[in-house]
C-alpha cells in the first residue's frame, strides 16, 4: 500500500432552515428563523492517526460538533 491508503469512517450531515416572515403593518414585517446543523445528533467521527510511529496510531481521537441549533428573530421596519 502507499502513503494516505487508510479511510477514515463515512459521516452523515444534513442541516435544515426554516423562515417565517409576518406582516405587521404595510411597511413593518417581522421575520423568524431557525436553523439546524446536524439535524439526527449523529456522532461523526474524525480520521483515525496514521503516524506510524505513534502510540495511537489507527485510533479515532476526534469527534465532530453535536446539534447545533439557532433561532432569530429580525424586525424590519
Amino acid at each position: 500500500m502507499g502513503q494516505r491508503n487508510i479511510l477514515g469512517p463515512a459521516s452523515i450531515g444534513i442541516d435544515m432552515g426554516l423562515t417565517r416572515r409576518f406582516q405587521l403593518y404595510e411597511r413593518q414585517s417581522l421575520e423568524f428563523r431557525a436553523e439546524a446543523f446536524n439535524l439526527p445528533n449523529h456522532v461523526n467521527l474524525g480520521n483515525p492517526v496514521t503516524n506510524l510511529t505513534s502510540t495511537t496510531f489507527g485510533k479515532i481521537q476526534s469527534a465532530n460538533d453535536p446539534r447545533i441549533l439557532q433561532l432569530a428573530l429580525k424586525y424590519v421596519f
